[in-house]
């Protein structure tokens, strides 16, 4: 509940058939000395309960950026990203704080496990941020991480898994606290072929079954056979989708 005794939209007491996120006229632009560099020219799209959406593009298209400005992780320059109705750049630091812990899930190219943490405490993590004690947490960490084959190695730290374990393991982190929406940058673009495609498939048939959205940037064009919807980000323009 926030400072107005109101609960924020996206908890778990709201689950509205708007859209889980809205883009309206997004724009990015960083000034280097006397240069204004300009990476997102109004960009417009929006994602509904349960929709894939792949934002393809080749390098330097600002696909990173927009994710990061959907996960609330940078602010637009100008527009707005909705989040289950949450104009988030809106919100007190507390409440985005509050809004992304609960509803969005992030999956990046490289994994961003603590490397002093195992498998299993690795995708607790999420849940022990949100004061959700060690013995409650465990067995969902630890049922996420069977699901995804990884039963065997709850006990082992990153340095002991290999790319694409440890690359299932953010996947399972990502997941713990039930998102209503996932972002994904380049997951795969840190493995091999076969493991990518296999991970590729894994992440899409889990998110899905637990009715979330999936919101995934590259400019690996496989993830387009997988997708709903494409969105083809170019020079910061969306010129197709």
């Amino acid at each position: 509940m926030n400072r107005r005794g109101r609960v924020p939209r996206g908890s778990d007491d709201d689950w509205s058939n708007d859209p889980v996120l809205e883009v309206v006229g997004v724009e990015k632009s960083y000034v280097q000395g006397r240069r204004t560099i300009e990476v997102l020219r109004g960009v417009d799209f929006a994602v509904r309960a349960g929709e894939f959406v792949a934002v393809v593009g080749p390098s330097g298209a600002g696909k990173s950026t927009l994710l990061h400005i959907l996960g609330t992780l940078e602010r637009p320059s100008a527009g707005e990203v909705r989040v289950l109705g949450n104009n988030v750049a809106a919100l007190p630091v507390d409440e985005q704080a509050q809004l992304r812990r609960s509803t969005i899930g992030f999956v990046f190219q490289f994994h961003h496990l603590l490397p002093a943490f195992s498998a299993l405490e690795n995708v607790m993590m999420p849940a022990r941020v949100r004061a959700v004690a060690a013995r409650e947490a465990a067995p969902q960490a630890r049922e996420l991480l069977q699901s995804l084959g990884l039963g065997e190695r709850l006990t082992n730290k990153p340095a002991e898994l290999s790319g694409g374990e440890q690359q299932r393991v953010a996947v399972a982190r990502a997941l713990m606290n039930r998102p209503r929406l996932m972002l994904a940058d380049e997951p795969t673009g840190n493995l091999d072929r076969a493991t990518g495609r296999k991970l590729e498939a894994d992440l899409v048939q889990f998110v899905r079954e637990r009715g979330a959205s999936i919101v995934v940037v590259t400019h690996n064009e496989d993830w387009a056979e997988k997708s709903d919807r494409v969105v083809r980000l170019i020079d910061g323009r969306i010129v197709a989708d």
